[in-house]
């Protein structure tokens, strides 16, 4: 089975990843904008310590007081955040450093601090801040950065009797100053948690404010929309005064109610086109099986009743009848009166007949003026009953027809079943059609049951 999609956590989702990406990005964008601020503002303090650190030992290596210079640089080493402050000479001797056990020593020039200048041929005699600063991580993780401050030759320097250098030289050596990242780690892991929780604040009350409005402004009025269109599958009318908005879905639900309006009255009329259709296939139906005469069922649809009841008269042992009328003389009265008044007879029978049986007894023109009554649940004695009483009636009827009266007398033929000879309804039609002639050869006007030679009744002839 598909499962079932949600419009509103489609949106929620696809809305609540962008702004987290959007906030992402810009947190992220924002600490490295705030690392790289530190950073130089670190690397700038850093390189002013060191013109002070150069200013405080100036007068003491003018005056070549080494232990002075030690003793500066000791001071100045205490500082929490100092790791390791030395001064190179040119050659790459190590001539004043934080750690007593490293003077004197020599390093490669290619290596440490001196690499920054001497990866050039010649070394530049300045270069810019960045390219003197250098960051590195001590095996227990904790970060450093290390800057390098040139010691230029002075008109001081050069022209001293004492240790004069010589006024070609520009760069005397190199100050190495060390300082550790931590307190700038702290600051920043501090902000990265800060940026952290205030987007993570933002993200949640931005996506409940976004859920609340989507939910409002989007899922309710689609869900009153589906809502409607269920409604108007079922037949009922929407009403799209519930979406009460007047933007792209107030007229989506006006739009939906005048579709649903529309549906709903052609429904109607489709409705009422088949009714009518219905009626008039009733009608057609009814139609095909009635005598355009006199209005009785043609022979057709007698025999499919006649054989569907005698089945059902056969399965639960029930009785049935069938009266065969045959109008005495009727081809005297066409000679007579003109087919016309004929025809008006036939139709007075029918209505005599009509009124002489049950609704649910089938009445039917057999042929001619031979008419059929299948006459249900009825025994033959009842039916010999029925047989004399339309007899009767149809001799007291008159039928006005062109200024005459006009009276006719019927014979009559009743057969009754199921019997073991009884097969198809046409047994029982034959049978009742031998008895209606063993009426007309007693003298007409007579009710005569199949199989009996003797008169039931007498009439006239």
């Amino acid at each position: 089975m598909q499962r079932k999609q949600s419009l509103f956590i489609n949106l929620i989702l696809g809305l609540g990843l962008i702004l987290l990406v959007s906030l992402g990005v810009l947190a992220g964008v924002s600490i490295l904008y705030v690392k790289e601020a530190v950073t130089d503002q670190l690397m700038a303090e850093a390189d002013r310590f060191g013109d002070t650190v150069k200013l405080g030992t100036r007068y003491a290596m003018m005056d070549n007081v080494r232990g002075d210079i030690m003793k500066i640089i000791e001071n100045i080493a205490r500082r929490k955040d100092v790791e390791r402050l030395r001064i190179f000479h040119k050659d790459g001797r190590i001539r004043f450093s934080s750690t007593p056990e490293e003077i004197d020593r020599f390093v490669n020039i290619r290596d440490y601090a001196c690499r920054v200048c001497h990866r050039h041929n010649p070394p530049p005699k300045s270069l810019p801040i960045r390219e003197r600063v250098r960051f590195f991580s001590t095996p227990d993780g904790q970060r450093h950065l290390g800057i390098i401050s040139p010691i230029y030759n002075e008109a001081g320097c050069s022209s001293a009797s004492c240790h004069a250098h010589s006024a070609a030289t520009t760069v005397l050596g190199i100050l190495d100053i060390v300082v550790s990242m931590d307190q700038v780690d702290r600051e920043v892991g501090s902000l990265e948690r800060t940026y952290g929780l205030v987007a993570a604040l933002i993200f949640l009350v931005t996506a409940l404010l976004v859920a609340r409005y989507l939910f409002r402004f989007v899922t309710r009025p689609v869900q009153k929309m589906i809502e409607g269109t269920q409604m108007i599958a079922s037949g009922q009318p929407f009403d799209p005064g519930v979406v009460h908005r007047d933007d792209e879905m107030g007229r989506l639900a006006r739009a939906i109610g005048s579709m649903g309006t529309e549906i709903l009255r052609q429904r109607e009329e489709l409705l009422e086109a088949n009714r009518e259709l219905q009626h008039a296939n009733r009608e057609l139906e009814d139609r095909s099986h009635r005598d355009p005469l006199t209005g009785l069922f043609n022979r057709r649809y007698l025999v499919k009743v006649f054989s569907r009841e005698l089945e059902r008269a056969r399965r639960y042992g029930h009785p049935l009848s069938v009266l065969m009328l045959d109008v005495d003389h009727f081809k005297q009265v066409n000679d007579r009166y003109g087919h016309l008044c004929g025809d008006a007879v036939l139709q007075g029978l029918a209505d005599v007949l009509g009124k002489s049986v049950r609704a649910t007894d089938v009445i039917a023109r057999y042929g001619g003026e031979e008419v059929v009554v299948l006459l249900l649940e009825t025994a033959l004695e009842k039916a010999v009953a029925i047989a004399e009483k339309i007899r009767l009636a149809i001799a007291a009827h008159h039928i006005c027809c062109e200024e005459a009266r006009i009276s006719v007398t019927v014979s009559i033929g009743v057969a009754a079943g199921p019997t073991r000879e009884t097969v198809h309804c046409t047994d029982l039609l034959d049978a009742a059609d031998q008895a209606m002639y063993q009426a007309k050869a007693g003298g007409r006007n007579r009710v005569v049951p199949a199989g009996m030679a003797a008169d039931v009744s007498a009439g006239e002839k």
